[in-house]
C-alpha cells in the first residue's frame, strides 16, 4: 500500500529499530506512546519476534490489532537492518497492513525538539568514518544535504546548533572537546519513530526492501582462483 493513509483500522502503530546500537521496538496510539523495550545490538528474527510480542502483551493487545507498521532503513549495522526489515515485511505481508520506512538519519534529527536549529544527525561507519546528514529541526526535520561519509577531523569541524549520534559519547575528552556544535546522545529509536511516523502520515512499503547501507562491506569475498 502507498500513499497518504489517514485511516486504518486500528490506531495502534509498531515501531522497529535493528540497526542503531541498541535494539528497540515501540507502540504508539494517535501520538501517544504507549510502550518500549531495547536491548543490545545482534538480535536475531527470532528474538525481534519475541520482543514484538512482549511489548503487545505488556499493553494488553495483539499482533492482529496492529494498524501499522514503521521501520528504520538505516544506515546501521547491515546484519540489524536485514533482521529488521525482513521480519516488518513479513508481517506488512501477512497482517495486510500499512507499512513504511525512516532512515536512521531523519528519526535522529527529530529528537531535537526546537524548531529552525541546523542539526547533523550523524551514524559511526568503518574505518573511524562516520555517516552525517544534515536537517533543519521541524516537526518533520527538513534534509539540507544528501548523506555524506567524513572523518573525525571533519565532523569534529562541522558547523551546525547541534550534532546528534550514537558512539559520539565514547569520544575521548580531547575528542570532544575539539568540536565546533554541541554533541547529544540519542535516544533509542523506535519511539521517535512512532512520533515522526504519526506528523509524516506516508505508508510507502517499498522501503521494506531497500536498506540504506551507505558503506561498503567491511570484508571482500577471496578472489578467484588464477587459471
Amino acid at each position: 500500500m502507498t500513499g497518504n493513509q489517514a485511516d486504518i483500522d486500528s490506531p495502534i502503530t509498531l515501531a522497529v529499530d535493528t540497526g542503531s546500537p541498541v535494539v528497540s521496538v515501540a507502540l504508539a496510539k494517535q501520538g501517544t506512546r504507549l510502550a518500549e523495550r531495547r536491548s543490545p545490538g545482534g538480535r536475531s528474527s527470532q528474538g525481534l519476534v519475541q520482543m514484538i510480542d512482549a511489548l503487545l502483551t505488556e499493553v494488553g493487545s495483539s499482533v492482529g490489532e496492529l494498524g501499522g507498521i514503521v521501520a528504520l532503513r538505516g544506515p546501521g549495522s547491515f546484519t540489524g537492518l536485514r533482521v529488521g526489515l525482513a521480519t516488518c515485511l513479513g508481517l506488512h505481508q501477512a497482517l495486510g497492513i500499512p507499512a513504511t520506512t525512516l532512515t536512521t538519519f531523519e528519526t535522529i534529527a527529530s529528537v531535537c525538539s526546537e524548531r529552525d536549529l541546523v542539526v547533523i544527525a550523524a551514524v559511526e561507519s568503518i574505518r573511524q568514518s562516520w555517516l552525517v546528514q544534515t536537517f533543519r529541526a521541524d516537526l518533520v526535520p527538513e534534509p539540507l544535504d544528501e548523506p555524506r561519509t567524513v572523518s573525525i577531523g571533519e565532523l569534529a569541524a562541522e558547523r551546525a546548533d547541534l550534532l546528534i549520534g550514537f558512539g559520539l559519547s565514547a569520544l575521548s575528552p580531547s575528542e570532544k572537546s575539539s568540536f565546533r556544535a554541541p554533541v547529544l546522545a540519542p535516544p533509542p529509536l523506535a519511539g521517535p519513530a512512532t512520533i515522526l511516523q504519526e506528523r509524516k502520515r506516508e505508508w510507502d512499503p517499498s522501503g521494506l526492501v531497500r536498506p540504506l547501507y551507505l558503506q561498503a562491506l567491511s570484508a571482500t569475498p577471496p578472489a578467484a582462483p588464477a587459471g
